[in-house]
């Protein structure tokens, strides 16, 4: 017997699967996740897994406009398995938006016109944490922390799943 289609709450996909007399079971189905930190010269890539809990950072790569970027990411979250993007939005320290929240904006409509799905998460002092950690793990000061920054904000946005959150 086929499964009833996926229900989706917060982004955690469960399935229905009918079982003896009719009953019906719960389970979860695992959703990888595409964590992008956007700049203005660059995009840091990160990779989470609810089932594990677990985000690694991937890459940073060139960011040359919305339009190409969409393409790379695309290309990149089919390579990953990802379900979802989830793409920062820098805010200052008010939790207001802040100019470069338009290139954001751009770049989850150019993904969502490519048919993905697509989660803005507030990102603030993440590249300061990013930092921290590259200092912690003896890495150049000079060299792009954009993907430890993706892994930053997408763990935040993965804790708030967690919790309940949306």
């Amino acid at each position: 017997m086929d499964p009833i289609p996926q229900t989706v709450h917060s982004f955690h996909v469960s399935r229905f699967t009918p079982g003896r007399a009719g009953t019906l079971f719960l389970y979860h189905v695992r959703v990888r996740y595409l964590g992008v930190d956007p700049g203005g010269r660059r995009m840091g890539l990160a990779v989470g897994d609810d089932a594990t809990g677990t985000v690694v950072p991937l890459e940073v790569l060139p960011y040359h406009g919305a339009a190409e970027a969409a393409r790379m990411l695309a290309r990149r979250a089919e390579e990953l398995e990802a379900r979802a993007i989830v793409l920062g939005l820098p805010l200052g320290a008010d939790g207001e938006p802040t100019p470069a929240c338009a290139r954001s904006h751009a770049l989850a409509r150019e993904l969502e016109g490519l048919g993905l799905t697509v989660m803005l998460q507030g990102e603030y002092l993440t590249t300061n944490e990013a930092r921290r950690r590259a200092r912690e793990a003896g890495l150049p000061a000079r060299e792009p922390v954009d993907h430890l920054a993706a892994q930053v904000l997408l763990e935040e946005y993965m804790e708030r799943q967690r919790c309940g959150g949306s």
